[in-house]
C-alpha cells in the first residue's frame, strides 16, 4: 500500500517517465510508488485525494497539482493540464517526473524530435536551483525498437545541435553506466546519420535493455554520455541490483564481454586478466595479480594497469614508451585524472615525455597517490578517455 511507504530516502528518488496522449493532458497516470510520496494519509477508495504535488517549473514558478486516486489507480488531475499548457508541451512528447521530496516534483520534457526541451528561466533562478533541480545538460530518449538492438541513430536534430564540428567524424562514444563502468561503443557516420553501433548489442545485453525499454542519453561533451533506462511501465530500472557484491561482479565480466576491453586470443591472456575491472573505481579484493612488467592495451581501447610501489608514491609513475606514443602522448602536458567521470573531483598531472619512457610526476600526481589513500601494492587502471584525461580505477592490496 503507498501509505506505508515510510522511507523518505526511497521516496526522494521516485522517478517516472510518460508519453503524453490527449487523455494524459488532464489525468495522468503515474506509479503507485510516485504517488505514494505525496500521499496525506487519506483513504484510497475511488476519487479519495492523495495529496498535492508542488511541480517545479523552469520559469521560476511552483504549480499545485492533485494527486488524485480512483479505480485505475494513481494520477495527476487538478492543475496538470494548465502547467502542461503553460510550458508549451504537446502530444507525443515525454516527461519524466522526479520526486525531490518536500513534495517537490520536478520534469523534464521531451519534445517529437527525442530532445530535451530548454526552457529559457530567469538568471536568478538558474543561479539558486539546487543540484538536484532540472539539469541543462544536453540529453535525448530513445526507444528501443527491433531495429535499435543492433544499431541506433542519434536523433539529427541532437546532433546538429550538440556535437561540435570536431567530434562529428568521431569513431567511438564512451557510455557510462550506473554500475561505475564505462563502455566504448563504435560510432557510424552516413548518409542517414550517426550511429551507435560496434558493442552497442552487448551494451543493451549486459544492462537487461529489451525492445520496448526507453534510454534517456545525457550528454557530458567530447563523445562521452551517461544514461538511464525505463521500462514499459516508465519506471526507472534498478540497476543497482544487477551486481551484488565484488565477487559475482566479477564472474559476471569473466563470463560477459567487458565493457571496453575485447577478449584477447587465448595465446595473449595474462593471468592478470581474471581480475577484471570492479563495478566500483575504488574497491577491495583478498587477492590480486602481482604484476612485474605494465600490463596494457592499445586496441580497441586503450588503458594500462601498474602496481603500485614505493617510488611510485615518493616520486614518479613511469609507463612505456610505446604505449605513450598510441595515445598520443609524446610531449610534456597537463593530464587530468578522474576516479568517477561524473564527479567534479579531479587532479591534474605533469607528463613529461623523455627519448626511451614517458612518466607522471609533480605535486598533482602526489597530491592523487595521498588524497585516494593508495598504498604500495594496490593496483591502478589508468583507462585513457583522450591523451589528456584519463579515468583511474583503483584496486586495494
Amino acid at each position: 500500500m503507498p501509505s506505508s511507504r515510510s522511507n523518505a530516502g526511497a521516496r526522494a528518488v521516485a522517478k517516472q517517465l510518460k508519453v503524453l496522449v490527449p487523455p494524459s493532458f488532464h489525468k495522468m497516470r503515474i506509479s503507485d510508488e510516485l504517488a505514494g510520496c505525496f500521499d496525506a494519509g487519506g483513504g484510497v477508495g475511488e476519487g479519495a485525494p492523495g495529496g498535492t504535488a508542488l511541480v517545479v517549473s523552469p520559469f521560476g514558478k511552483v504549480w499545485r497539482v492533485e494527486v488524485g486516486r480512483d479505480g485505475d489507480g494513481a494520477f495527476l488531475g487538478r492543475g496538470w493540464a494548465g502547467f502542461l499548457a503553460a510550458h508549451g508541451v504537446g502530444v507525443g512528447w515525454f516527461v519524466v517526473l522526479r520526486h525531490e521530496g518536500g513534495g517537490a516534483l520536478t520534469f523534464k520534457a521531451f519534445d517529437t524530435s527525442f530532445c530535451i526541451k530548454e526552457f529559457a528561466a530567469p538568471a536568478a533562478v538558474m543561479a539558486s536551483r539546487s543540484r538536484k533541480g532540472v539539469s541543462c545538460k544536453p540529453q535525448f530518449i530513445r526507444i528501443i525498437y527491433p531495429n535499435f538492438t543492433e544499431k541506433m541513430i542519434i536523433p539529427a536534430r541532437f546532433v546538429k545541435r550538440y556535437v561540435t564540428e570536431e567530434y562529428l567524424n568521431s569513431r567511438t562514444a564512451v557510455i557510462f553506466s550506473p554500475l561505475g563502468k564505462f563502455w566504448q561503443i563504435e560510432l557510424e557516420n552516413d548518409q542517414s546519420g550517426m550511429f551507435f553501433a560496434g558493442g552497442w548489442s552487448q551494451f543493451l545485453e549486459f544492462h537487461g535493455i529489451s525492445k520496448g525499454d526507453i534510454l534517456l542519453l545525457r550528454y557530458e561533451g567530447n563523445m562521452v554520455f551517461k544514461f538511464k533506462a525505463f521500462g514499459l511501465s516508465g519506471c526507472q530500472k534498478d540497476f543497482k541490483n544487477k551486481d551484488a557484491g565484488i565477487n559475482q561482479n566479477i564472474e559476471m565480466q569473466q563470463e560477459s564481454p567487458s565493457p571496453i576491453r575485447k577478449r584477447k586470443d587465448n595465446d595473449e591472456k595474462s593471468s592478470s586478466e581474471k581480475n577484471k575491472t570492479p563495478k566500483s573505481s575504488v574497491t577491495f579484493l583478498n587477492a590480486k595479480p602481482s604484476l612485474k612488467k605494465p600490463d596494457y592495451q592499445i586496441e580497441p581501447s586503450s588503458w594500462i594497469r601498474k602496481e603500485i610501489t614505493t617510488s611510485m608514491l615518493e616520486c614518479l609513475l613511469s609507463l612505456p614508451m610505446k604505449f605513450c606514443r598510441r595515445i598520443g602522448f609524446q610531449n610534456t602536458c597537463t593530464i587530468t585524472l578522474k576516479t568517477e567521470m561524473d564527479s567534479t573531483r579531479s587532479w591534474k598531472v605533469h607528463g613529461v615525455a623523455y627519448k626511451n619512457y614517458c612518466c607522471i610526476r609533480g605535486d598533482g600526481w602526489k597530491s592523487f597517490c595521498h588524497e585516494n589513500r593508495l598504498k604500495t601494492g594496490d593496483l591502478c587502471t589508468f583507462n585513457i578517455i583522450e591523451t589528456t584525461l584519463w579515468h583511474v580505477e583503483i584496486i586495494r592490496h
